[in-house]
């Protein structure tokens, strides 16, 4: 290497530190465009705002109506004060955060093709205080829009995901609290397609009339989560998430229908394990307010816990996805092809047919330890 190329490394060095210690700590975004608004650098677009910003540092939002699809790939804030929303019609997403350490609050979301606010990879992010709604334009039942996102594609004989309005996929150690999670295809979706979605909190949102699928549905894709029925953590699976305090109502009331909340595998290999779902009030949705479903042998669906909820009246649409059906209402349903060992006690199972409905082999502990509250039948074991 040559001396003056020597002498250059260094000052190169120093360039590139000055010119992220330059970058501010604090932007702002405002429907009128660019400024300092009195306040510090303000931008047109929150994505504009993100990609000035400094790592760490804050996006706030004001008031206004900001049309794009906003890529998050920095750990930052983005605080939406009131009336900040993103309107993603004919765009993909409404927010699709790849980077960890990424705090979200605020904002109004709605109208994307295919998913509100996408959790990539990610651990560390909270997604606290937002209306997430509408977030299902590429998988309407009616007048659908045309669109090449993954998620929106057919899925051979397992469900598509397109339409969620929160989705986690191969992501860790994330909170997801306090929001207003509505009229979309499905809710909150945790899948593992890329990777382990695990340890993440579920916590006290609202999770309303979305039309096609489930309230909160933990949901496990890949095969590689557990081969031969041996479950695989570093590589994959939806295990020990906690699903708590969440209102649940009026979901999967269209097409095939949906849980309140559900833990289903489809594929062999599978996993969906070792996660809780207590202290949820869950009511009229289509299918039953907690469903299990593992459709085939080699998959692991073990360990679940369902504690201390408040189910009503469920399964309005029936479930009819195994050889004994179950077409009443029904507060809590586990349907497996495979051995599977789940405990379901102290919850209130309320105003169905049946309080608690089993078929194929399953060890349920702690099913009579639940209080039935006028079912006509409170456990049928088929």
């Amino acid at each position: 290497m040559t001396a003056a190329a020597l002498a250059a490394g260094p000052f190169i060095g120093v360039g590139a530190v000055a010119q992220a210690a330059s970058a501010p700590h604090t932007v702002y975004v405002a429907a009128h465009g660019q400024g300092t608004a009195g306040r510090g650098p303000t931008f047109g677009s929150i994505g504009q705002a993100v990609a000035a910003v400094a790592p760490g540092g804050t996006v706030v939002v004001g008031k206004g109506t900001f049309h794009e699809d906003v890529a998050v790939n920095k750990s930052v804030t983005i605080e939406g004060q009131r009336g900040a929303t993103i309107d993603a019609s004919q765009l993909i997403n409404g927010l699709t955060i790849t980077a960890s350490r990424v705090t979200v609050s605020g904002l109004t979301v709605a109208n994307a093709i295919g998913e509100g606010i996408v959790l990539q990879n990610v651990s560390h992010v909270t997604v606290v205080g937002n209306n997430v709604h509408s977030n299902d334009t590429g998988v309407r039942l009616k007048n659908p829009v045309a669109n090449t996102y993954p998620f929106c594609q057919p899925q051979g004989a397992m469900a598509n995901d397109c339409g969620e309005n929160i989705h986690l996929v191969g992501s860790s150690d994330n909170v997801v609290q306090g929001n207003s999670v509505t009229d979309g295809a499905g809710g909150i979706l945790l899948t593992d397609e890329t990777g382990p979605t695990s340890h993440n909190l579920i916590s006290g949102n609202t999770v309303a009339d979305n039309h096609t699928a489930c309230g909160i549905v933990l949901a496990g894709h890949s095969p590689l989560a557990a081969p031969g029925g041996t479950p695989a953590p570093t590589a994959a699976g939806v295990f020990s998430n906690t699903v708590t305090a969440n209102s649940i109502t009026g979901n999967g009331l269209q097409a095939g229908g949906g849980a309140g909340v559900q833990m289903a595998t489809g594929v062999p290999g599978g996993a969906v394990y070792d996660n809780t779902v207590t202290l949820n009030a869950i009511n009229g949705n289509g299918h039953s307010g907690v469903t299990l479903h593992s459709h085939a042998p080699g998959q692991f669906l073990n360990g679940n816990v369902v504690t201390a909820n408040q189910i009503g009246t469920n399964n309005l649409n029936g479930d009819l996805d195994f050889p004994v059906q179950d077409p009443q209402t029904t507060g809590v349903f586990i349907g497996t092809a495979a051995p599977v060992s789940i405990t379901v006690r102290d919850n209130v199972i309320g105003q169905d047919h049946f309080g608690i409905f089993t078929t194929g082999p399953v060890t349920a502990t702690g099913e009579h330890s639940n209080l039935f509250l006028h079912d006509a039948v409170s456990v049928s074991t088929n």
